[in-house]
């Protein structure tokens, strides 16, 4: 999406990162891959925008993926399930465009779209996906607060996949007495 020409791009994300300037920055990157430079491998938003504003700030980059795969890697090989979860993807993107500004893509309306299409093409997973991308998110979330716990105090920001973001807050806040959750349309 960010490489389309919509308001929304890479320029933008980096000034409301580097605006909002965190002590830490907890990112969908392996430890691996940041600490080798290996950023072929990891989204645009992370590679073009993010490790660039970290390297000329004070901001620190906390990996916090345990893995590379990502939701669209959950996809079904082959069959009506496929065809599903493409279409769905690519309605997601639709909306995305249409959404076009920080504000609505993190707003409630569109919250609830994301939330809508990601779990009806989780429903085109087999089991060990979702359990899979279960464990996954679960681990996200032990690595995130073990970065909070590291540095209490900082001021921590969160970038994800929208589709992560309805399951990450979920798991995040069962931690409410270690730290406080902030929306975006609070900041």
């Amino acid at each position: 999406m960010h490489l389309q020409p919509v308001v929304y791009d890479l320029n933008r994300l980096r000034k409301i990162v580097a605006e909002l300037a965190p002590d830490l920055l907890c990112a969908e990157i392996t430890r691996d891959a940041w600490e080798k430079g290996g950023l072929s491998n990891v989204a645009l938003e992370i590679s073009a925008a993010l490790a660039p504003l970290v390297a000329a700030s004070d901001i620190v980059l906390i990996p916090v993926i345990p893995s590379l795969e990502q939701f669209t890697d959950f996809t079904p090989s082959a069959g009506w399930r496929r065809s599903l979860a493409r279409g769905f993807d690519r309605i997601l993107r639709w909306g995305q465009r249409t959404a076009n500004r920080p504000e609505a893509i993190n707003g409630v309306m569109f919250g609830a779209f994301c939330h809508t299409l990601c779990w009806l093409t989780e429903k085109m997973w087999t089991e060990n996906d979702r359990m899979t991308w279960e464990a996954q998110n679960k681990a996200m979330a032990k690595n995130i607060m073990q970065a909070v716990r590291r540095d209490p105090g900082r001021r921590a920001l969160v970038t994800l996949r929208c589709q992560r973001l309805h399951v990450l807050l979920a798991l995040l806040r069962t931690y409410s007495d270690e730290l406080e959750i902030v929306d975006y349309r609070e900041l």
